[in-house]
């Protein structure tokens, strides 16, 4: 079991120093280890290179093997766990920085409240790293904004967020309340890299309009992002609850991008890697009952769409 460990290991990080920090043991002990499992297998799973480690066709093969293996020798431990009456477990979620200050907090009381047992960890990253890292298996479940369906996740719509114009409190608002996608050309922007959705979305509709957005500055970080906002540097475009805290003190205004025009799709999903566990149902369970609960007081701008 340790050779199978280190191997998957060594596998992700690609280099043994990195998979030796990430295990906590010293590298020798990962090289021998390895080197010991090659043996006995009579192949080579890794190529040494000078960049690292890399997986030859045989490793390939073998590491999708031993993920299943370790998948289920830890899915029996689990249901062995079970027989108890309490339900344990690890998972990881993962969900973008513009939910996270408003969803974690009342998710960990309700873990804590009703399934202490569950070991949660959460992984905060824009809409398309959280995806990637879904797909990928490194995260059990996941919040993040509608893209194409893969194999890799089942995915259910669960908020339909409309988007606003943010600007400094300080600076001249527009007439209208309800601006239309168009109007955003007359703003000069400060909007995450074109990697992440929600630029792809903007660029995306500008275009089906015939405008560009004025794009000045690019910032991959929600809160540098807001505090540009918040000096009058640039405006940006997020959901309400982004920056709710700095909309009512008055240190940012918004006002709503026509919905029918723009709005963002947020979507609730489950990594196919391995079996859905019983500590993932019920950390999904509550991410839908508490963005429901946070919806219906008004703390949460959107509609959530009829099932």
């Amino acid at each position: 079991m340790r050779q199978l460990h280190y191997f998957v290991a060594l596998a992700e990080e690609s280099s043994v120093s990195r998979a030796a920090v990430k295990l906590s043991v010293a590298q020798p002990a990962i090289s021998r280890q390895i080197r010991m499992l090659e043996e006995e297998l009579g192949v080579t799973l890794f190529h040494r290179t000078g960049r690292g480690m890399k997986l030859t066709s045989a490793g390939s093969f073998f590491e999708g093997r031993v993920r299943q293996i370790l998948n289920d020798l830890g899915e029996l431990e689990h249901d062995v766990r079970q027989l108890k009456g309490v339900i344990e477990g690890k998972v990881t979620l993962g969900l973008p920085p513009t939910e996270s200050h408003i969803l974690v907090p009342p998710l960990l009381r309700a873990l804590r409240a009703s399934h202490p047992g569950v070991d949660l960890r959460i992984v905060e990253a824009f809409s398309g790293d959280v995806s990637e890292l879904l797909t990928t298996g490194h995260i059990d479940v996941a919040l993040f904004y509608k893209a194409p369906r893969t194999k890799h996740y089942v995915a259910d719509e669960l908020l339909h967020e409309s988007l606003y114009l943010l600007q400094s409190g300080a600076s001249s608002q527009p007439e209208q309340e309800t601006l239309s996608i168009a109007d955003l050309a007359d703003w000069p922007m400060v909007l995450p890299s074109r990697r992440h959705g929600l630029r792809a979305l903007l660029e995306q509709m500008c275009n089906d309009v015939g405008v560009d957005l004025n794009v000045e500055y690019e910032i991959d970080s929600l809160m540098p992002l807001v505090r540009m906002v918040e000096d009058g540097t640039a405006a940006t475009v997020l959901p309400y609850n982004a920056v709710q805290r700095e909309i009512e003190e008055g240190r940012i205004v918004a006002t709503q991008i026509d919905p029918l025009q723009l709005r963002r799709v947020l979507v609730l999903a489950t990594t196919t890697h391995h079996p859905v566990r019983t500590a993932m149902r019920i950390v999904a369970q509550l991410c839908s009952d508490i963005v429901r609960d946070l919806v219906a007081d008004g703390k949460w701008q959107g509609i959530i769409p009829k099932t």
